[in-house]
């Protein structure tokens, strides 16, 4: 058996490439898990995010962490039913996407009050959608595309937002620019309604960081669009260090010093 860099169990459920990328010096993943599973480890998961996110601390108690589409507990993980169900029917799996390729949220906390779906960046700019950048859009490359459709379109994404569904002529479509977004906001927004549980949605980026500036104004437009509450809330690795205590991201310190 290998090295565990994370110490837990969860990491012998984790697929190759995701082990792979834990491994690397500049692992958003092995952040996240450090900062996420410490606060929960700590006691702190559902304090700190209220705090981050300005809303109650009763509204996060007892606060549960989910990871990879792992509940994640201090000795243990399985699966979490209601995201492989969610996933499974934004995703549809028979309509020409293979099952192996299901991407989840970053990190999902839950409680019996409230529901937070985070996306978490290091280095990187907010993702793009893959088969537009390939030029197999569904909506656009007509002639290239391997479905009939856009998942996400065909779905419900039209009620969420207030941009429009591309067409074949469409070079810059907004479903493109904001696609990271959209597909959590769509997720989270399923999730709450089988939950019956409201919902919050954060993104995750130091504020020293490359790309800060213009993550931040990502989510201010992409809120613009948004039909249905909640709007996304920054939130800076350099703040969970500062909310919590002990300080779970100590190990970062060098990269993420307080802000001021």
């Amino acid at each position: 058996m290998g090295v565990n860099p994370l110490k837990h169990p969860v990491y012998d459920l984790l697929p190759q490439r995701t082990q792979t990328k834990i491994l690397s010096p500049v692992s958003e993943d092995k952040l996240t898990w450090d900062c996420f599973f410490g606060l929960l480890r700590a006691g702190k998961l559902g304090s700190v995010l209220a705090s981050l996110l300005e809303i109650p601390d009763e509204s996060l108690k007892d606060a549960r962490l989910v990871l990879w589409g792992f509940e994640i507990r201090e000795d243990g993980a399985s699966v979490w039913e209601p995201l492989r169900e969610v996933l499974s029917a934004v995703e549809n799996y028979r309509d020409g996407k293979p099952e192996g390729q299901k991407t989840e949220p970053d990190v999902i906390v839950i409680s019996g009050k409230s529901l937070v779906v985070a996306e978490c960046k290091r280095r990187s700019i907010l993702g793009r959608c893959s088969r537009f950048v390939d030029e197999r859009c569904p909506e656009i490359h007509v002639d290239r595309r391997k479905r009939p459709h856009c998942q996400y379109w065909t779905r419900g994404l039209q009620e969420l937002v207030t941009f429009s569904k591309p067409v074949p002529a469409t070079s810059a479509p907004d479903c493109n620019q904001y696609y990271q977004l959209l597909r959590n906001y769509m997720i989270g927004d399923r999730l709450a309604a089988v939950l019956d549980l409201p919902f919050h949605l954060m993104v995750v980026k130091a504020a020293n960081s490359p790309h800060f500036a213009e993550t931040t104004a990502e989510l201010q437009r992409f809120n613009s669009t948004m039909t249905r509450a909640p709007k996304y809330v920054v939130a800076c690795w350099n703040d969970f260090r500062r909310a919590a205590s002990p300080d779970v991201l100590s190990d970062y310190a060098a990269e993420l010093p307080p802000l001021a």
